[in-house]
């Protein structure tokens, strides 16, 4: 099944590895178990990427 859910540690190559996915009332997905990034290192991904976006 084709995923765009890269957060999500069933997330492969655009697709979702789980053979039987569980959709709530609104269409979500019930089965995805988010990646937990620290605030730290996202907040330094974050300003690597505006400085460099700044840069050109």
């Amino acid at each position: 099944m084709r995923c765009e859910n890269y957060f999500c540690v069933y997330w492969e190559d655009e697709s979702c590895t789980v053979e039987n996915i569980y959709l709530d009332i609104l269409g979500c997905c019930q089965t995805c178990i988010y990646v937990d990034i620290p605030e730290d290192l996202l907040e330094e991904q974050r300003q690597k990427y505006l400085d460099k976006f700044e840069r050109e």
